[in-house]
């Protein structure tokens, strides 16, 4: 690229300024550029085309040329990395701004330029006009395979992509049709008979069909899903728009388990190799681009349920290590949608939601592997000596009330009634502990929380090592197994559902980190949650379960969030849905000046 070639000449002089002449020879461009003479003479004739410099050869043998700069290292720097971005390489652009800008104002400029470029726009064609989003992400994208999600990101880009047969609604209770538009069962709930959508589309044409279903169910039961689909004996296909299930034996959930992202329809005509980076769903939204650097999706116009308002998605990734712009404190423009954290923003005319989240950060501990953390009395004492109120007051927001459990029950406590310091000593010479290093994973987002634990710990003598690793290392199996002790947070989507998942989702942190033992009793206590049809008796099962896991300390609760959006008030469609997302589907932008016309 000759801005490279440009940026590696204006660093080859000394103070270097625009207007200036220096002499310069053809042989030590050719050094510089590594490049032969003729290729020298080339760059330099495309530079002075583009009116980057001024270049005047020397006259006879031995005489040195002078080369005049015309633009500043800034401009140039300031344009690629303009043109980085749009092409997807946010990260290209933050490094080249980070390995030659200092010294310039090219920092501050592109942050302008990206404030104005991430958030909604507009782009008029001569023969349409394209509404898009777009905004920065700082992970990884790491699956759109639904038998493979695990990540809380994964699955709501999934629900862009593809539909489930249906769909429940947790505020409401309600179970709606979706791919499925009816559906019965016999008396004690171990045949279902579902019928398709007729005319429902995937992405790349074919017309959704019981078979894609019946491949779909398959393709799990050799997964880390496969709990999902172990009750189901059979699938018996009746005609094309027409399927039935016979389960092995009742199960008050499976039409939840239906609704479930990982239960997403995929067809049958997917190559079975290698799952695609961009495949085919049925959904709003068709994935057209998805690298490690950017994705992009796009209305799907023959989406069963109507088209989206929106016309493209477009994301950029920042890996964490490189948000040298602070990118994620910007307000761009017209939406913030921060999952993880509250939502941050300067403008009072900006509407928020803000909202605890069903669910709590946890310490899962290894009872799988040989160490101190196996003891249960080192469990014990670790447990005892957090003051899960102090992180709160020291930490600060997100955070807000000590947890005891996956979900906040009943009024919040400011008090930790778990903390007891005066336990802890003598529980770990119970546990035979000797100064050994225990070894804490987690991510970047949660390392706060993991320093202020091993501050903690050495308080005791117990040597708490953190280890800060990227979404995709953390996904590995055997960093799981290796681990010590994971620091995550668990997300409630569905109250029932996602406890489960996590208990049973064979690539889970808790469920690889329980012992065999532990693991049998869980799968025994869900086995009598699915046969039990009353919700507040399945919801008594589930806490029997979260109290074994209490009662071992596999896992220490540690603090309860709040999650936010805030956007602008053009916004409209704006809803969380239950992973604390918001539905591409449903957001439209209504254009400025619409609503005080309206009351003129």
């Amino acid at each position: 690229m000759v801005a490279d070639d440009f940026i590696a000449l204006w660093n080859s002089f000394n103070n270097t300024k625009e207007h200036e002449p220096y002499p310069v020879s053809m042989g030590a461009l050719s050094e510089l550029w590594f490049c032969t003479t003729r290729n020298a003479k080339l760059i330099v004739t495309k530079m002075v085309q583009l009116g980057w410099v001024e270049f005047v050869p020397g006259k006879g043998r031995g005489n040195r040329s002078i080369l005049t700069f015309r633009k500043a290292l800034e401009d140039i720097l300031f344009d690629k990395a303009v043109q980085l971005v749009k092409q997807g390489e946010l990260k290209e652009a933050l490094e080249q701004i980070q390995l030659y800008g200092e010294g310039t104002q090219v920092k501050e400029r592109i942050m302008s330029w990206l404030s104005d470029y991430f958030g909604y726009n507009v782009e008029d064609g001569e023969d349409d006009r394209i509404e898009i989003l777009r905004f920065p992400i700082f992970r990884p994208i790491t699956t759109l395979d639904p038998a493979r999600i695990y990540y809380e990101l994964d699955a709501h880009m999934a629900s862009q992509i593809y539909n489930t047969l249906i769909d429940y609604d947790q505020s409401s209770h309600q179970t709606k049709g979706i791919l499925a538009h009816y559906w019965e069962s016999n008396k004690d709930q171990t045949k279902w008979v579902f019928y398709l959508r007729k005319g429902v589309l995937f992405h790349h044409g074919k017309e959704l069909g019981a078979e894609d279903v019946v491949h779909t169910i398959n393709r799990l039961r050799n997964s880390p899903h496969k709990w999902l689909v172990k009750q189901i004996k059979e699938m018996l296909i009746h005609d094309k728009y027409t399927i039935q299930f016979n389960l092995n034996s009742p199960n008050s959930l499976f039409l939840k388990y239906l609704a479930y992202i990982p239960m997403s329809i995929l067809p049958a005509d997917m190559p079975n190799d290698e799952f695609p980076s961009c495949p085919d769903g049925t959904g709003p939204f068709k994935m057209i681009k998805n690298t490690t650097k950017a994705c992009i999706l796009e209305a799907f116009p023959s989406h069963f349920l109507g088209r989206p308002q929106l016309d493209r998605i477009e994301i950029s990734r920042v890996p964490n290590d490189e948000k040298i712009l602070n990118l994620e404190r910007q307000n761009f423009e017209r939406l913030i949608v921060n999952h993880e954290e509250a939502a941050h923003y300067d403008d009072s005319s900006w509407e928020i939601h803000e909202e605890i989240y069903a669910g709590s950060s946890v310490l899962s501990m290894n009872l799988s592997k040989k160490g101190p953390q196996n003891s249960f009395y080192f469990r014990k004492a670790l447990h005892c000596l957090i003051d899960r109120a102090k992180m709160v007051s020291a930490l600060g927001e997100p955070r807000l009330y000590p947890s005891n459990g996956f979900q906040l029950r009943g009024l919040p406590s400011v008090i930790d009634r778990e903390h007891n310091s005066s336990e802890v000593r003598l529980l770990l010479q119970q546990s035979g502990y000797s100064g050994e290093p225990i070894q804490l994973y987690c991510y970047e987002r949660h390392g706060p929380d993991a320093y202020w634990l091993q501050e903690e710990c050495l308080k005791y003598e117990i040597n708490l090592e953190v280890n800060i690793v990227n979404w995709e290392e953390m996904a590995q199996i055997e960093l799981i197994k290796q681990a010590d002790c994971i620091l995550f947070e668990v997300l409630l989507g569905d109250k029932e559902i996602s406890q489960i998942h996590d208990y049973q989702f064979s690539n889970s942190f808790l469920r690889i980190h329980l012992s065999d033992e532990l693991a049998g009793k869980v799968d025994e206590k869900i086995d009598e949650v699915l046969q039990e049809t009353n919700p507040s008796m399945r919801e008594s099962r589930l806490l029997e379960i979260e109290s074994i896991l209490k009662e071992h300390y596999a896992v220490l609760f540690l603090v309860h969030k709040k999650l936010g959006t805030a956007f602008h008030p053009s916004v409209q469609g704006v809803h969380m849905n239950s992973r604390g997302w918001v539905d591409f589907k449903d957001i439209w932008f209504q254009p400025e000046g619409v609503k005080a016309a309206l009351f003129e």
